[in-house]
């Protein structure tokens, strides 16, 4: 992934709309590219800002660089989750072909032999 990508893809990342394919290779770039870490570090404190200027309560100091790294953790965390789901879906798929394989010669073998 190039910067410029990276930077297309900011505003879908803060607002949770990447794809998680898209989303690892943007986290792979920012983990690697400081210039594109720190675009979407200003561009995340600022959405963090503007959710804090409509927030009721007052004295309330958010740490935003905390926030970013808790939400890229977050991020990370659901795409292992998603890997997670797709591997056990694509089991799940095998052995339901298996045994359906294993059944249907169970019956093609059984219909052989009652002939």
């Amino acid at each position: 992934m190039n910067c410029r990508t990276a930077e297309e893809m900011i505003n879908r990342y803060i607002n949770h709309t990447l794809s998680v394919n898209d989303l690892e290779l943007f986290l792979e770039h920012i983990e690697s590219c400081s210039a594109c870490y720190d675009e979407l570090a200003t561009h995340f404190i600022v959405h963090e800002a503007m959710k804090q200027l409509n927030d009721t309560e007052e004295d309330q100091v958010m740490d935003f660089r905390n926030l970013l790294e808790e939400d890229i953790a977050k991020s990370r965390h659901y795409i292992r989750r998603q890997k997670l789901y797709k591997a056990v879906t694509v089991f799940a798929i095998c052995l339901v072909i298996s045994v359906l394989a294993v059944f249907l010669a169970f019956i093609v073998l059984e219909l052989k032999g009652g002939l």
